[in-house]
């Protein structure tokens, strides 16, 4: 808890009126409760001492009791509305705050941690911690409240009755403290395994086809048991703690109470005599069974506090995890991108091993698709220098592998790099505020992702203010028009999750037009027409011609034809560029470049003829 307060303290502040407000509510409604057993105790010894004479008497403290019940019930309320909402509220203030710091992050982040981990720790943890900021708040400072007022209470009427009921206090308080260390431990425990449960849940929903194509749907199943056996396992053993932690303090209750009745009963003077009267036995049982209810709940208190302490260093993780660059290296104002001359200079990436990068406690690394995949620590890009001239247009072209999805990501801000490596109008990309690189880049990578949105909307996705024309325009150049007529709606069509109503080339072609839309000085198309057919696709790029006039674009191609009217077009090999030119000037020099060419085109004559 102690390396978790200080985190938690800059939320606590921001509502530390409600909280300190509920506190003195607290405090209030448990003086106005210990004033009913000395009511009581006079209402005994009255009974007792005057028997029916004193009815009127014992009228007058019935009505005084009843006052003094409703007083506590209202101010019990009040301190719980004040308490039980701030928690709600801090729990939304540090919610938006993960979630604007996620935002943030760099994208190798997502790469080492699973959507469920993430997850996880936004749903299960954060209820946790609202329980913690919560009832656990309320709960202590009734306790201790109680505590500090109740026993000197008690002591006035019988000190060693008092310290005989108290003395197996610090033995139960040290042994549910033992407990409770347990309890936090199987509790992160089971908090990372519900996290794995979540990762595997969003892997198998994301790849049912492949699952069901390859009839892994057994084999899928017997795993998704394994976990959740294991984490009903965790579970049960948290229970079972706990369990024993609120029998702890239950049998610490019926104990003093029975040391209070064999021992005080012996004690009691006869009515009218100075000393520990009956009424003083009732007002005694009276304050220890108020101690009682509150320790049978200090059990609970003790288990979440441990619960949300875990869960809270769970989100540490989170928040602690390095962003992106916040700041600007020499203060205001940030450098803004031009026209987007691009330049690498010896640019190198080099992936270590997923297994060796800091990730999320409790979750395995995912991999990436094609080159970034880590690769196991080898260089992925090694030593690349290019200039690319503001309006001019950049051919990539090279093996699986060989570091073309890394290189366009680099420039995209999409891939973390060293300094002095890659400059977009000549300034440092680390120098330039995250979100104004990637607004001036639109970026279309070959793994189309729509959104349950729309086509309209997921087209205007990152322009949502753009007129219906503009949207229809960016449709139209990436072909999108010829196809809607097959949906019912057209471009107001609700789209399945992730687009799954539509084909794979036209979930391509709605990308291609979301990144249109958005008139970026760079273009950055990373393959984005591989699952449109060949004919398709020379229209599209024959369409956008007058679009990239003027303007930087990188594209990623394995059909070479496609790259044919590319200012340059260079050649990547093992992380090199390998080769260099333009479309003439490769097929002349007879390397790579020529050889790829020759094998499709005799592809392209063979698929003519069958």
């Amino acid at each position: 808890m102690r390396r978790e307060l200080p985190f938690l303290l800059p939320f606590l502040r921001r509502h530390s009126a409600a909280y300190v407000m509920g506190s003195v509510c607290v405090v209030a409604s448990l003086f106005l409760k210990l004033r009913i057993p000395a009511l009581l105790k006079d209402a005994f010894d009255v009974l007792e001492s005057r028997g029916p004479r004193g009815r009127e008497e014992v009228f007058t403290i019935v009505l005084w009791i009843g006052g003094y019940s409703l007083a506590t019930a209202l101010v019990r309320t009040t301190s719980r509305l004040l308490v039980l909402g701030s928690s709600r509220r801090l729990a939304h203030d540090l919610r938006a705050e993960l979630f604007e710091h996620l935002t943030r992050l760099a994208p190798s982040f997502f790469v080492r941690n699973p959507a469920g981990q993430i997850m996880s720790r936004f749903l299960n943890d954060m209820q946790n911690v609202q329980g913690l900021v919560g009832p656990v708040i309320l709960y202590l400072a009734e306790v201790l409240t109680l505590y500090l007022i109740a026993i000197p209470m008690m002591a006035a009427i019988e000190p060693t009755l008092t310290l005989l009921a108290l003395a197996p206090f610090p033995f139960f308080l040290y042994a549910s403290r033992r407990i409770a260390v347990r309890i936090q431990e199987g509790s992160r425990a089971a908090q990372n395994c519900l996290g794995e449960i979540s990762a595997r849940v969003d892997e198998s929903l994301n790849g049912q086809a492949v699952i069901k194509t390859l009839t892994l749907e057994e084999a899928v199943s017997e795993r998704f048991d394994a976990h959740c056996g294991r984490y009903r396992s965790l579970n049960l053993a948290v229970t079972r703690k706990r369990a024993l932690l609120i029998g702890l303090m239950v049998g610490l209750a019926s104990l003093s109470t029975l040391v209070v009745l064999l021992v005080g009963i012996g004690r009691v003077v006869p009515a009218g005599a100075q000393g520990f009267t009956l009424g003083s036995m009732f007002s005694l049982l009276f304050y220890l069974g108020m101690l009682t209810s509150p320790t049978r709940t200090l059990g609970f208190v003790i288990s979440s506090v441990k619960r949300g302490t875990a869960a809270l260093g769970r989100l540490r993780e989170i928040l602690d995890s390095e962003v992106v660059l916040a700041d600007p290296p020499g203060g205001p104002p940030w450098p803004r991108v031009g026209p987007g001359a691009v330049e690498l200079r010896g640019l190198t990436v080099r992936h270590a091993p997923l297994a060796e990068q800091p990730h999320l406690s409790g979750s395995r690394p995912r991999s990436l698709g094609d080159e970034a995949r880590a690769d196991r620590g080898r260089v992925v890009l090694d030593d690349v220098s290019l200039t690319v001239p503001a309006g001019s247009t950049l051919g990539i072209v090279g093996h699986t592998g060989a570091g073309k999805t890394t290189l366009v990501r680099a420039v995209a801000g999409l891939q973390e790099v060293e300094r002095g490596q890659v400059f977009v109008d000549g300034v440092d990309v680390n120098d330039l505020r995250p979100e104004d690189l990637r607004a001036a880049v639109g970026f279309v990578s070959q793994d189309a992702f729509l959104f349950s949105l729309s086509l309209a909307e997921n087209v205007a996705y990152g322009r949502p203010d753009a007129p219906r024309e503009s949207i229809a325009r960016a449709a139209a150049l990436a072909r999108l028009e010829e196809d809607l007529d097959q949906l019912p709606d057209g471009l107001d069509s609700l789209l399945g999750e992730r687009g799954v109503n539509l084909s794979g080339g036209q979930r391509q072609r709605a990308a291609l037009a979301r990144a249109l839309l958005l008139d970026a000085p760079i273009l950055i198309l990373d393959d984005p027409l591989s699952a449109v057919d060949a004919h398709t696709a020379e229209e599209i790029l024959a369409g956008l011609a007058s679009y990239c006039a003027g303007r930087t674009t990188l594209l990623v191609a394995h059909r070479l034809a496609t790259l044919r009217h590319a200012d340059r077009i260079v050649v990547l090999a093992e992380g090199r560029v390998g080769e260099s030119g333009t479309h003439a000037e490769l097929l002349a020099d007879g390397g790579t470049y020529a050889d790829l060419w020759e094998r499709q085109a005799r592809r392209e004559a063979a698929r003519e003829e069958g």
